[in-house]
């Protein structure tokens, strides 16, 4: 599965993950910017950003802000990957979506 991030935000993707209950990698580039996040069974399990110190909670929250770019979701079994995140995607995405939130009535 691949896409364009303007018409497919990075949150509709995991969202759609979860539902399908997908394992794989997740590549998302943003100009020369590169993400990844690696799932099972739609869980996101970790998370980095290639030249940044940010990973996990904080690369995805990175991640989800991008809005131009492109994503590549390659299925595989992940049977011996670490769950370094420990929250499912849908309160990973909540806790996102809040950030945001509070970001914006910062800035106002």
């Amino acid at each position: 599965m691949r896409g364009r991030l303007e018409q497919f935000g990075l949150g509709t993707v995991l969202s759609f993950l979860d539902l399908e209950r997908r394992s794989g990698q997740l590549l998302v580039v943003d100009r020369d910017k590169i993400g990844r996040a690696w799932l099972r069974g739609g869980q996101v399990l970790s998370a980095r950003i290639e030249g940044s110190r940010r990973v996990n909670r904080a690369a995805i929250y990175e991640l989800l802000s991008w809005t131009s770019g492109w994503f590549a979701f390659t299925q595989e079994e992940l049977p011996s990957a670490v769950d370094e995140i420990g929250t499912p995607t849908t309160l990973l995405l909540v806790d996102a979506a809040r950030r945001s939130d509070e970001a914006a009535a910062l800035a106002c």
